[in-house]
């Protein structure tokens, strides 16, 4: 139950009570005060909050960060509940503590008055908690999703994503895959250091993101290599991708402080077949990726099986 969905419960019973108490002169029965409080009793009683799905999921997360969100969660969810318990207590302890047969219509509207502000600050309350939690929630699963470095999708995404599209088993060619490896990384590491070495990482991430159009995939797959997942694209198209993102990144350089380095890539390249599982999608895309390695670096080369398309 959402703020507004409760709040409005709340002043709706609260309308119909003072309703009927109007009806009646300055004084009331408490038989009839009894009918009155036991039906709101009824409904308050009923009230209850669901926690976002989101939060269901935590509970079954493995990620210890999850399952300190999922604590807190389900701990003010819990101390929530317990305030209206507590609430609800009151509401009953009303009829109890008027002990004459006639009380007074102002008396009662006071009561009722109180109840529903706390009933309304509670849910306030108990909305904020759970909204901040959801933010907690959507920044953290973000935070699972990127790599830190980069800023592109990690390796745990992309597995995912891999077993999505291969678990479809429909015929495509307009699906491609890119492999991509920064060439002699480890002696850009040894000469310049780890923190160039970070940069050139940065340096070609952001190259693919300015090259790529929105809906292409880019992941960190591990180490200096990237891997790009192409949808809706024809293979003459694909390979002028692969040529422009090798074709940038070997006419820019890195400017790092008082350094200027040079980077280039190599490519490999693949489409999608009916039959592929990741393993399969990988490992042929891998195996491009290396001839362009062998052939002598700083370019692309598509898996020979596609060549002929």
């Amino acid at each position: 139950m959402n703020k507004s969905d409760a709040k409005k419960i709340l002043e709706e019973i609260y309308i119909d009570i003072v309703t009927k108490i109007d009806g009646h002169s300055g004084l009331i029965s408490k038989e009839n005060l009894l009918d009155f409080m036991q039906s709101t009793l009824n409904t308050v009683s009923d009230l209850d909050f669901e926690l976002p799905d989101a939060l269901d999921a935590l509970k079954r997360s493995l990620d210890e960060q999850f399952k300190d969100i999922a604590h807190d969660s389900l701990s003010n969810y819990n101390k929530t509940n317990q305030r209206f318990e507590e609430l609800v207590n009151i509401h009953g302890q009303t009829i109890n503590d008027f002990e004459d047969q006639s009380i007074d219509v102002n008396q009662i509207k006071l009561k009722f008055d109180s109840i529903q502000s706390h009933m309304i600050e509670e849910v306030n309350k108990a909305n904020t908690i759970i909204s901040d939690l959801t933010k907690k929630i959507n920044n953290l699963e973000k935070s699972t999703q990127i790599d830190h470095l980069t800023k592109v999708y990690n390796r745990k995404v992309l597995s995912n994503h891999l077993d999505i599209i291969c678990s479809n088993k429909i015929q495509t060619d307009d699906l491609h895959i890119f492999m991509i490896d920064i060439d002699d990384f480890k002696m850009i590491n040894d000469t310049y250091g780890h923190i160039v070495g970070d940069k050139v990482l940065i340096f070609l991430a952001n190259i693919l993101r300015k090259t790529l159009r929105e809906g292409d995939k880019i992941y960190r797959y591990g180490g200096e290599e990237f891997i790009i997942i192409l949808n809706r694209i024809q293979a003459n198209e694909c390979i002028k991708v692969a040529q422009k993102i090798v074709s940038l990144v070997s006419s820019n350089k890195l400017i790092y402080k008082e350094l200027d380095v040079n980077v280039t890539i190599s490519l490999g390249a693949t489409t999608l077949k009916v039959d592929d599982i990741p393993e399969t999608l990988i490992a042929r895309v891998d195996k491009a990726l290396y001839t362009a390695k062998e052939n002598g670096k700083n370019r692309i080369e598509i898996d020979c099986e596609n060549k002929d398309k």
